[in-house]
């Protein structure tokens, strides 16, 4: 599966680490953290990592956490408490950002300054309709995902933002929402992904893709199929 035609195998490998993190699939972790050196992937390159640290914006700090764990593991030492891996989230620039000082001091605002950035490259036209959504779902809510989830996290350098949307898809095919999973679609069309990388990683997460997931992945190559998602 991850070596078929297409995708670098590495990046499939990742994506289904990252996939499989989100949704529980703990089980497939050893084998996938077992199957990235051989596929060229050494487990101390830093992409693992920020992989694994990704998980904290989709599948929360639990799973982010148990997939550290398992990383510290297959690198044949313990998870070190206060080390500092795989980096404090907050404290590093967007990559590819824009250059220039931030707005304020305030490590809030920053991270809230460089997770709206990525936001407007995702969202793009619609970026700030969604915000408003967000709003009328819980109010505050914007800013919780603005500053922690975008900024603090997805505006991390160590992956791309088209690196990071492919593996935003697998987790949310994986997790069986087709609302978020249409939207992180053309997220990766809109940065850096083509419609036939985005098949690839859906097709690649059939592997372990419980029944509801199976139906969402099939919607959305569907969708895909017919061009109903465009950047």
């Amino acid at each position: 599966m991850l070596r078929r035609p297409g995708l670098a195998p590495e990046l499939r490998c990742l994506a289904l680490l990252h996939g499989a993190a989100c949704a529980g699939r703990f089980d497939a972790l050893p084998a996938l953290l077992a199957a990235a050196p051989v596929l060229g992937l050494p487990l101390a390159d830093p992409r693992v990592a920020e992989t694994a640290l990704q998980v904290v914006a989709y599948g929360g700090f639990p799973r982010a956490i148990e997939v550290l764990t398992h990383l510290h593991r297959a690198r044949g030492r313990p998870a070190a408490p206060g080390s500092g891996e795989p980096g404090e989230p907050g404290k590093s620039e967007t990559s590819g950002a824009p250059g220039g000082r931030e707005p304020t001091d305030d490590p809030r605002a920053q991270d809230a300054a460089r997770g709206r950035r990525v936001w407007d490259a995702i969202y793009k036209d619609l970026a700030q309709d969604v915000l408003a959504t967000l709003e009328d779902l819980h109010p505050g809510l914007p800013g919780l995902v603005l500053e922690d989830a975008y900024g603090a996290i997805l505006a991390r350098p160590g992956l791309s933002l088209a690196e990071r949307e492919l593996f935003a898809v697998a987790a949310l095919a994986l997790m069986a929402l087709p609302a978020p999973l249409g939207s992180h679609i053309r997220g990766a069309l809109r940065n850096g992904s083509n419609a036939p990388a985005v098949m690839d990683i859906l097709d690649t997460c059939r592997v372990l893709a419980d029944p509801a997931a199976l139906a969402v992945l099939a919607q959305a190559q569907d969708r895909l199929s017919r061009s109903v998602y465009r950047p």
